[in-house]
C-alpha cells in the first residue's frame, strides 16, 4: 500500500478549499478538510470550482470534518502537515489553540493567513514544531448561493461554489525550525510545495526570509481592505482607485506600509506583480480586468468580525516600536473598531 503524506487543512472557505483541491491532485498527498459554516454542503456535495487558471472542477475532499477534534478522533492524529486557512482574528480567538489537537510531535504547521505578526502565537504554543509562514497571492471567492445555477435547497444545499481567477502563487519560508532539524524541515517544506507546483499547477517559491513577501502583499491588503469598509456599499478596488481622492488616500496608506515594512525587515520588497511603489500599486489595481472586492468589505456587509488587528493593529504596534509615523493606519483602525462595535447593536 502506498504511503501518503497526511494533510489537514483547517478552514474550508475560499482559500482552504481552493488549495486543498490543488494539493489533492498529487498522488502523494491525502488531504482532509475541516469546515465550519459550509460543513454540511462540502461533506454532502463538495466544491464546484470555476477557475480561469485550472478550468472547472468538482472537488470532494478525502475526508470532511466539522471540528479538528473530529479529524483527530477519526484519523488518530499523525498529520504530517496542518495548513491553517482560518481567518486571523486574535481579538476573537486563538488560531493556534484551535488546531492544537491536530499538531503532533512530527507535524509541520503552515499558515495560509493574511496580516502581519501572525506567527508568534504558533511559535509559543508549538515550540518544537516547524512553522512555515505562507503568503498567498490569489483572487478567489466563495460565491453566494443565489449566484449559482447549481444551488440546491435539498440534501445539504448543493456544492460550495468557488470562483478563481487566472493565477495562484504561494511564497513560504520557515519562520521557526524544529530544534536541530533545520535542513530536514526545509526539505519537508519543499516536498509539499513541489506537490503544489508539479501536480497542482500552483506557482511556488521558498525563501529563507518570507517577511518581505508578507509586507509586499500587505501593500494591497493593508490599504484596500480597510478603505473599502469606510467607503461602504459594494465598492470594488477598481472603483476606489478610479476616484482621485480615494486613490490619493490609498497611496498615502501604501507609502506608510512601504516605509514601515522596510524598517521592520531591513530589506527591500520583492516587487511581486511589478508593485514597487504606491503609484505602481494603484496602477496594478486599475489594470485588473474583473471587479475585485475585499474580504474585509464582505465581512462588514455580513456584520462578521474583520481582520482589523492583523491588518492594522499589529503594524501600528510595530510602528511604535520602530519610531515610524503611521497616521493613516491609526485613523483607519479607530474607525474600524467603531464600525465593528456597531455590528452588535
Amino acid at each position: 500500500m502506498e504511503l501518503k503524506a497526511k494533510v489537514l487543512v483547517v478552514g474550508g472557505g475560499a482559500i482552504g478549499g481552493l488549495f486543498a483541491w490543488r494539493l489533492s491532485q498529487s498522488r502523494e498527498m491525502q488531504v482532509s478538510l475541516v469546515c465550519r459554516s459550509n460543513y454540511s454542503r462540502v461533506r454532502t456535495s463538495g466544491y464546484l470550482i470555476n477557475s480561469a487558471q485550472f478550468g472547472q472542477g468538482v472537488y470532494r475532499p478525502y475526508r470532511t470534518y466539522q471540528t479538528v477534534d473530529e479529524a483527530v478522533d477519526d484519523q488518530g492524529g499523525g498529520f504530517d502537515y496542518v495548513i491553517v486557512a482560518l481567518k486571523a482574528l486574535p481579538n476573537i480567538y486563538d488560531s493556534a489553540q484551535r488546531v492544537e489537537r491536530a499538531v503532533g510531535p512530527a507535524t509541520m504547521v503552515l499558515l495560509f493567513q493574511n496580516g502581519i505578526g501572525i506567527e508568534q502565537p504558533f511559535v509559543t504554543r508549538f515550540p518544537h514544531n516547524p512553522l512555515a509562514s505562507t503568503v498567498v497571492f490569489i483572487s478567489v471567492k466563495q460565491v453566494d448561493d443565489e449566484e449559482s445555477s447549481t444551488a440546491d435547497t435539498t440534501n445539504g444545499g448543493g456544492p460550495v461554489v468557488l470562483r478563481h481567477g487566472g493565477f495562484s502563487f504561494l511564497a513560504a519560508g520557515l519562520h521557526h525550525h524544529s530544534p536541530g532539524a533545520g535542513a530536514q524541515d526545509s526539505a519537508r517544506l519543499r516536498y509539499l510545495f513541489d506537490a503544489f507546483e508539479t501536480s497542482g499547477g500552483v506557482s511556488t517559491i521558498v525563501e529563507p526570509d518570507i517577511q518581505p513577501y508578507r509586507w509586499q502583499k500587505h501593500i494591497l491588503n493593508g490599504s484596500t481592505n480597510p478603505v473599502s469598509v469606510i467607503c461602504g456599499g459594494s465598492t470594488s478596488c477598481q472603483e476606489m482607485v478610479a476616484n482621485s481622492y480615494c486613490r490619493k488616500m490609498l497611496q498615502d496608506i501604501m507609502a506608510e506600509i512601504f516605509v514601515l515594512g522596510k524598517k521592520v525587515t531591513g530589506k527591500p520588497f520583492p516587487g511581486v506583480d511589478g508593485i514597487i511603489d504606491p503609484q505602481s500599486a494603484t496602477d496594478y489595481i486599475a489594470s485588473i480586468p474583473v471587479p475585485v472586492y475585499t474580504s474585509m468589505l464582505v465581512d462588514s456587509q455580513f456584520k462578521r468580525p474583520m481582520e482589523r488587528d492583523v491588518i492594522l493593529k499589529n503594524p501600528i504596534d510595530l510602528a511604535d516600536k520602530h519610531g515610524v509615523d503611521v497616521p493613516h493606519m491609526r485613523a483607519l483602525y479607530a474607525m474600524l473598531t467603531m464600525i465593528e462595535e456597531g455590528f452588535s447593536r
